[in-house]
C-alpha cells in the first residue's frame, strides 16, 4: 500500500480527497468504463478507482501516455480513452465546484478574507488573464494549440469563474473581457451586486462589491485598476499604496494560483497529455481547475479565515458610489489613513527581519570563528 505522502506525490491529492473524486464521477464514468471493458495488459478489468488513478496521473505527471500505459500495465489507447472520459465526466458533474455563484454567507467570508489578509474592503476577487499551452502532435493540432482563459480568484485561490478563447483570435485582455460572461453579468448588475460597505474615508461613503486587475484592464465601476502614475513625485501617497496594494494581492492571489495549476497539473503547459480538439482542450482546463478547486475545498477551506466578530464591527450596510474613479480613490485614501497592516504585510515584514536576524547571527559566528582561530595562532606562538 502506497504511505499517504506517496499517494498525495502521484495523485496531488489526500486519499479522502480522491475517493470523493471517484464518488462524483462515478455514474457517468463507469458507465463509459463498463461499456468500453477497459482491461489492464493481462486482462483485468480497470475498477472506477484504477480509471481515475489513471486519468489523474495522465493530466498531473507530464508523461506521455505511451509512458504512463508502460508504468501501470495499461496500453496508450486505454489511457486516452480513460482521460478523455473523465475530463467528460468532470464538466458533467463537478462544475458546481467551478462557479460563480455563492451563498451569501460564503460572499461574505470570502469579503473578509480580503480585507483581513489583503486589505482590501469588500473585494470580491482578482481577475487575470493567462495563456495555456497543449501539446500539438495530434489528428487536431491546428485547433488546440492553446487556449486563453480569463479567471476570477477568490483570496483562498480558487477559480471562481473561467471564460476561454481560441489563441487564433488573439484578444487582448480587455478585448477579452468585453467578451466574457463576467463583463455582461456585472455590467447588467446581476453580477457584484450584494451589501456595500461604508468606510471612514471618502466622507462616510461606501464601497460595493468589486473585483481588481492589472493595469491590463479599464477602470469600471465594478473593477477597480491601478492609478496610471506620472515619473515625477507628484503622485499623492494614497494613489502610489493603492498601487502597491493591488500588484500585492494579484500577485498574492492570481498569479499564485495560476503558477500552482500549471505546475500540479502539467498538462496545462504543454507536456503529456494531448486533447484531440478545442472542446476536450476546453473540458480538460476545467476539470484541471475544479480539481484544483476540490483539493482547496476538501485539504485547506477555512486556514487563516477572520472571525465574525472581527468583521463585523466595520461592516455597515450603505449608499454606494457607483463611480468606479470615485470608489478607488475613496479606497485609496482609506488604504492610507487606515494604516492598515495587512497579514500578508505582516508575513513579509517578518521574513525581512527573519532574515536580518540570519545575518547577524552569521556576522556573530564569523567573529567567534576569528577570535578561535586568533587564540589558536597565539597558542602556537607561545608554544613554539
Amino acid at each position: 500500500m502506497v504511505d499517504p505522502r506517496g499517494f498525495e506525490s502521484v495523485y496531488k491529492m489526500r486519499r479522502s480527497t480522491f475517493s470523493y473524486v471517484c464518488s462524483l464521477v462515478r455514474v457517468p464514468f463507469f458507465e463509459s468504463m463498463m461499456a468500453r471493458e477497459h482491461t489492464f495488459v493481462d486482462g483485468r478489468v480497470l475498477s472506477l478507482q484504477d480509471g481515475v488513478a489513471v486519468a489523474l496521473r495522465m493530466l498531473n505527471s507530464g508523461e506521455t501516455s505511451v509512458a504512463l500505459g508502460s508504468s501501470v500495465g495499461v496500453n496508450e489507447s486505454t489511457v486516452s480513452l480513460v482521460t478523455q472520459s473523465f475530463v467528460k465526466a468532470m464538466v458533467e458533474r463537478a462544475l458546481l465546484h467551478a462557479r460563480w455563484s455563492y451563498s451569501s454567507q460564503k460572499m461574505e467570508k470570502m469579503k473578509r478574507k480580503f480585507h483581513k489578509v489583503h486589505g482590501m474592503p469588500n473585494c470580491c476577487g482578482v481577475v487575470h488573464t493567462t495563456h495555456i499551452t497543449f501539446g500539438s502532435q495530434n489528428c487536431d493540432h491546428e485547433e488546440n494549440e492553446g487556449i486563453l482563459m480569463q479567471a476570477v480568484l477568490d483570496p483562498d485561490m480558487r477559480f471562481r469563474d473561467i471564460d476561454m478563447w481560441r489563441p487564433q483570435v488573439h484578444l487582448s485582455s480587455m478585448a477579452a473581457l468585453h467578451n466574457s460572461h463576467l463583463f455582461k453579468h456585472c455590467e447588467k448588475g446581476t453580477w457584484l451586486n450584494g451589501s456595500k460597505l461604508k468606510i471612514s474615508s471618502g466622507g462616510g461613503s461606501a464601497v460595493r462589491e468589486y473585483i481588481i486587475g492589472n493595469e491590463e484592464y479599464s477602470l469600471r465601476p465594478w473593477l477597480l485598476t491601478p492609478y496610471q502614475l506620472e515619473s515625477n513625485l507628484s503622485d499623492s501617497d494614497s494613489k502610489v499604496e493603492f498601487n502597491k496594494r493591488l500588484n500585492s494581492v494579484t500577485t498574492a492571489v492570481a498569479l499564485r494560483a495560476l503558477a500552482r495549476l500549471k505546475d500540479t497539473w502539467k498538462c496545462l503547459q504543454g507536456e503529456g497529455w494531448r486533447p484531440n480538439n478545442q472542446l476536450e482542450a476546453y473540458w480538460t482546463v476545467d476539470t484541471c481547475c475544479m480539481l484544483h478547486n476540490i483539493v482547496i475545498d476538501m485539504e485547506e477551506d477555512g486556514v487563516g479565515m477572520p472571525s465574525d466578530n472581527e468583521y463585523n464591527r466595520i461592516k455597515q450596510v450603505w449608499h454606494v458610489a457607483h463611480d468606479g474613479v470615485r470608489v478607488r480613490d475613496i479606497l485609496s485614501q482609506h488604504l492610507v489613513e487606515s494604516g492598515a497592516c495587512t497579514m500578508a504585510a505582516e508575513e513579509e515584514q517578518e521574513a525581512v527581519v527573519a532574515a536580518s536576524s540570519s545575518g547577524d547571527k552569521n556576522k556573530q559566528e564569523q567573529e567567534v570563528h576569528r577570535a578561535q582561530r586568533a587564540d589558536r595562532g597565539k597558542e602556537k606562538v607561545h608554544g613554539s
